[in-house]
């Protein structure tokens, strides 16, 4: 009986761990993505399509794109990948595509990664010597990210959010979709408030930013009433310890 209830509660917190992570997961990866090597799949003769270049005039699309290739595989030692090493080449009947050269840090050997940004599919495997990013991979990788913005909400005066912000915001928008994380709605009255401190919305506009990432990470329901209730709050401690700042209509929108 033992064993089956310890069996039972693994198995839960793996059920667990993998719903806290579902939301980030799905933007960081291609649809449809199939964790199966295919020996050829991202070589010449059958690149990857991640379909970026598609609309060019698009950059948010080609963002999100970019966003998905760079983040749907790592080394099979869970490291990131680098894909810094670009170039162009044609070959076979696909044109023009795009070579990126891949140098494992752990073993030095290299990948070349083929990919075609003109054309998408409906379904995408793992190239071969990577791994597809899965939500052990990825609770490792952002939890530090996390952590620090568990630590930026509970700071009674708002100074851990000036001392985490740049690695926070560096860290999300290297790897993730920022309009993911920007509800017109919420945040308008920042933008349009010209009244209003600029380091003031500024610092509420990172905070609704992180506490939506934060709840997609963590899987809180309603995300965007959570990121908005932490910008209440950080706005009330920003006030208390800076009594002079202009708030122009924000006080009356946060109260």
């Amino acid at each position: 009986m033992k064993h089956f209830l310890l069996l039972l509660s693994l198995l839960l917190f793996a059920n667990f761990s993998q719903a806290q992570y579902r939301k980030v997961l799905a933007v960081l990866q291609f649809d449809n993505l199939i964790n199966e090597v295919k020996p050829k799949y991202g070589t010449l003769e059958q690149p990857l399509e991640s379909g970026a270049f598609i609309n060019l005039m698009n950059p948010q699309l080609r963002n999100v794109a970019f966003v998905r290739l760079f983040n749907s595989y790592r080394w099979p030692n869970g490291q990131k990948i680098d894909f810094s090493k670009r170039g162009s080449t044609k070959g076979g009947g696909n044109g023009i595509v795009d070579r990126y050269v891949l140098i494992n840090p752990e073993s030095s050997d290299t990948v070349f990664l083929y990919v075609d940004p003109y054309k998408t599919s409906n379904e995408y495997y793992v190239p071969k010597g990577m791994i597809a990013l899965t939500p052990a991979l990825l609770k490792e990788e952002i939890e530090p990210i996390l952590k620090q913005i568990e630590e930026i909400n509970q700071a009674e005066e708002g100074s851990k959010l000036i001392l985490h912000a740049g690695e926070v915001m560096r860290y999300i928008s290297a790897n993730f979709d920022q309009n993911k994380l920007v509800d017109p709605d919420k945040v308008k009255p920042l933008l349009e408030d010209k009244e209003a401190d600029k380091m003031l919305a500024g610092y509420l506009m990172r905070s609704y930013i992180f506490s939506k990432y934060y709840a997609l990470a963590k899987d809180i329901e309603h995300e965007s009433d959570y990121a908005f209730e932490q910008m209440k709050a950080n706005f009330k401690k920003y006030i208390k310890i800076n009594p002079e700042t202009n708030t122009g209509k924000l006080g009356e929108y946060l109260k």
